[in-house]
């Protein structure tokens, strides 16, 4: 049934200040052997598929703002017919929950018979990826029986972020250095987050459970979070969703708000946050409700709080209320967000 299976995602998202304390474990214990070999990569390719692709958009912004590399994120269904791999000096992080994407496991073959070093990002140590791979990064968050990822999902970004910080620390960034002696902080701010957001999203689900489209807009690294959180209101409410760049949904997708539209606004650092608040009043004059979320109290009764003001780690703590939302969502909906059992997940 629809409830049994939202209350179990829910429970996996409450597990998620565990999963992230036991990535931080075995995902440093990974870095200290393998990061000395990989920083001096020139290039580096961060690919996967569904969830596991947003997670490579936030690898790809992590690693840039921490290393200074040059990096690019690609759906590893298309990684063949955009990556340009040039030998060793490549690093492609191949990213799966199960470590048996089809896609990814293709793409991480791709870029080995091309001579490119591959890293395997994964909660499976003994996956197909991990085996076909000449590195290995754990996660811990351990088994997601509801098929959906959520609490892999924000291990994913623990790891990519403690990826970059470990690069980046090499390479003598000091940004990096700041950032990696906060990361213990983590766990404990992660379940902060998810006790304060669960009433509220329970509420906000039961006021925008008649809507019939939502859209979810961000910027910089929460792009990302846009994209992950429409897939998550997909998949587990069930109901029609989108996620874009906040800027490019002026051009063209607004003109389909009305009245029967959600947008979610995942609002930016306080400096940026101007034009976010100017297109929630457009939205809100065409009809649509508006859903906020950001890390700071912005005065409205429509919001989602992220309690963290680091824009690299943001993405981490902007998804979990989104999560919440969709499973109180589909409870709300009295089971029309049904999850069907044929559909496959495993991939991510």
């Amino acid at each position: 049934m629809p409830g049994r299976q939202a209350y179990l995602i829910l429970k996996e998202i409450l597990e998620e200040e565990e999963a992230v304390k036991l990535t931080l474990e075995v995902a440093s214990r990974c870095l200290e052997e393998v990061a000395p070999c990989l920083h001096s990569a020139n290039f580096t390719y961060f690919t996967g598929s569904g969830t596991s692709y947003h997670a490579s958009i936030v690898g790809q912004y992590a690693l840039s703002r921490l290393a200074s590399s040059f990096s690019s994120s690609v759906p590893a269904s298309e990684f063949s017919q955009w990556a340009s791999v040039k030998g060793p000096e490549t690093l492609v992080v191949a990213i799966s929950r199960s470590g048996e994407t089809s896609d990814t496991l293709e793409a991480a073959e791709y870029a080995r018979s091309h001579g490119a070093k591959v890293l395997a990002l994964t909660n499976t140590p003994g996956s197909s990826l991990a085996s076909v791979s000449h590195f290995i990064l754990l996660t811990g968050a351990g088994e997601e029986r509801s098929g959906v990822a959520t609490k892999t999902y924000v291990s994913q970004l623990v790891a990519l972020c403690l990826f970059s910080a470990f690069i980046g620390e090499i390479k003598g960034r000091g940004e990096a250095v700041r950032l990696k002696s906060i990361l213990n902080e983590l766990p404990g701010k992660v379940g902060e987050t998810v006790r304060l957001s669960g009433e509220q999203a329970r509420r906000l689900a039961e006021e925008h459970s008649e809507a019939e489209f939502f859209f979810v807009l961000g910027s910089g690294p929460n792009y990302a979070t846009a994209l992950e959180a429409a897939l998550k209101l997909k998949e587990v409410a069930g109901v029609f969703a989108e996620g874009f760049s906040t800027r490019e949904f002026l051009h063209g997708p607004m003109h389909l708000v009305d009245e029967k539209t959600t947008v979610i606004i995942l609002l930016p650092p306080q400096e940026q946050a101007d034009t976010c608040v100017d297109l929630a009043s457009r939205l809100e004059k065409l009809g649509s409700r508006v859903i906020t979320v950001a890390d700071r109290e912005v005065g409205s009764e429509n919001q989602l709080l992220a309690p963290i003001n680091n824009p690299i780690l943001s993405p981490i703590f902007f998804i979990i209320p989104l999560q919440l939302l969709s499973c109180y969502l589909s409870l709300a909906r009295e089971g029309k967000g049904e999850l069907r059992s044929e559909v496959e997940t495993s991939g991510y």
